[in-house]
């Protein structure tokens, strides 16, 4: 990758509280997951994920898109390997396809070898180049065959065919990985999934369907943490964890000491509802005694989550407002969420989807949050990263000048910095989502989070790095972690 002289001589500097002795602590890299990036959703003997049949149902997704051929990292991983090499990138989180490795997807089929060899020459070569890779074994791609037999994530059958799974993957690619994460995003897979209904498998049973598939998730991902730790970790020497997603919360009215109770009620949601079992064991006390439709775990249970991750994984995106629930609520309904405060003012500045603003001090208040509650893990923050808005509708010349999204990076890694040098927050790794332009579920295409533009109009979809991927690579990527 040659450096656009116009670009290297206009970069911002580094933020002022990330020293060159503090980035060279840290593990800086990008993420991706397979189905928005790999395409090839038919090749290689891989099955129908609950994606696929998503995707290809008019309706769905911004102008019908589907992940059939995505980003095509299927075919260009080495050309994508070559990008990273170029940048700096030293550690690069994927995932994992379960239906392109074991097509009939449940206890008792046959691993796929096809598959099984796409991820190994991809694990080989990422090695070869230098960079580290941090796998997950499942961010949002369900075998549809598994939703079609017995409904998904709302069947405890699902952690067992999940444990198969996981013993099969840890078994066969295991000496690639000392980096595991079981599920990306369980409120995306489960309230957005099988609660609303608004990503696959697009199933609306409301807060008994989220509650019920996040009940199921975390069986799934304790008994595959517990099949790790007695069977491969001494070996293998890696660790696991689980990636959980959060939104700070800010007091609608910042006045109302109501409002402002209501943000720590919201963080216990957010973050408590998978963070509090894998560290304690059980749900937060506020959701058990408010939510109805909250599953109990039996004792036995409690044991196999409490202490089941090795780090804490973290998403953050943004912050949104939050109101105390007014005195006619419904009991189940403990605080309201809003995009506006008090005065119809947003978090900050908008992005190109409307849930996404640019509040950096909020990742900074969700990493002190963490450290108080969970007694200071080693945190990793798995992904944050920005779609600017409008850059789908840019010419290229335009949209490689992404200053927003540099801004965005710039401000949230100030905050970050900020988190470990001032709050003595225990960080270990950051990851840019994401590397390329991808399928980003139901925004299709529209929404552009990658530092590096796909050109869709291409027959090669042709990778262009943005401004970001240089300001990212002269002061993240390539400081070497000490």
């Amino acid at each position: 990758m040659q450096v656009d002289p116009r670009f290297a001589n206009s970069l911002p500097d580094a933020p002022d509280g990330c020293s060159a002795a503090l980035r060279s602590k840290i593990a800086w890299g990008v993420a991706t997951s397979a189905y928005q990036v790999e395409g090839a959703w038919d090749e290689g003997g891989r099955s129908p994920s609950i994606w696929d049949t998503f995707s290809q149902q008019p309706g769905h997704t911004y102008g019908n898109a589907t992940g059939n051929v995505a980003a095509d990292h299927y075919h260009q991983y080495q050309q994508d390997i070559k990008l990273m090499l170029a940048l700096g990138v030293k550690h690069y989180r994927l995932s994992l396809s379960w239906s392109r490795i074991l097509p009939g997807g449940g206890r008792g089929t046959e691993p796929n070898a096809a598959g099984l060899r796409f991820y190994r020459h991809l694990l080989q070569e990422l090695h070869a180049a230098g960079i580290t890779p941090v796998v997950t074994l499942y961010h949002m791609d369900l075998p549809q065959v598994l939703q079609d037999t017995y409904g998904g994530f709302l069947d405890q059958q699902l952690s067992e065919d999940f444990l198969y799974y996981a013993d099969i993957v840890f078994g066969q690619l295991g000496p690639y990985v000392k980096h595991w994460l079981t599920f990306s995003d369980p409120m995306a897979i489960c309230q957005l999934g099988y609660g609303v209904g608004v990503y696959a498998p697009g199933v609306e049973k409301g807060t008994a369907g989220h509650y019920r598939c996040g009940h199921t998730l975390l069986l799934a991902h304790a008994k595959a943490v517990q099949l790790y730790r007695l069977k491969y970790q001494q070996s293998q020497e890696g660790r696991i964890s689980m990636v959980i997603s959060a939104h700070w919360g800010l007091p609608f009215d910042s006045s109302s000491k109501a409002d402002r109770n209501a943000t720590d009620t919201y963080m216990q949601f957010q973050v408590g509802w998978m963070a509090d079992p894998l560290f304690f064991g059980d749900y937060p006390e506020v959701m058990r005694r408010s939510q109805p439709k909250l599953p109990k775990f039996k004792e036995s249970e409690k044991r196999l989550l409490a202490g089941s991750v090795d780090f804490f994984a973290l998403n953050y995106y943004t912050s949104h407002f939050v109101k105390a629930a007014p005195p006619a609520a419904p009991k189940d309904q403990v605080y309201e969420e809003s995009l506006t405060d008090h005065e119809g003012r947003h978090p900050g500045t908008p992005s190109d989807v409307f849930w996404q603003f640019s509040a950096p001090d909020g990742l900074r208040l969700t990493l002190n949050w963490i450290g108080r509650r969970y007694q200071r893990p080693e945190v990793w923050v798995t992904e944050n990263g920005v779609a600017s808005p409008g850059e789908s509708a840019k010419d290229r010349r335009n949209l490689l000048k992404d200053m927003h999204r540099l801004d965005y990076y710039r401000t949230h890694l100030d905050s970050l910095c900020a988190a470990v040098t001032k709050d003595s927050a225990n960080l270990a790794a950051f990851f840019a989502w994401s590397l390329l332009d991808a399928f980003e579920f139901s925004d299709g295409y529209k929404a552009r989070y990658g530092i590096v533009h796909v050109d869709r109009t291409s027959k090669q979809l042709q990778r262009y790095p943005k401004l970001s991927a240089y300001w990212l690579s002269q002061h993240f990527f390539r400081q070497v972690c000490s």
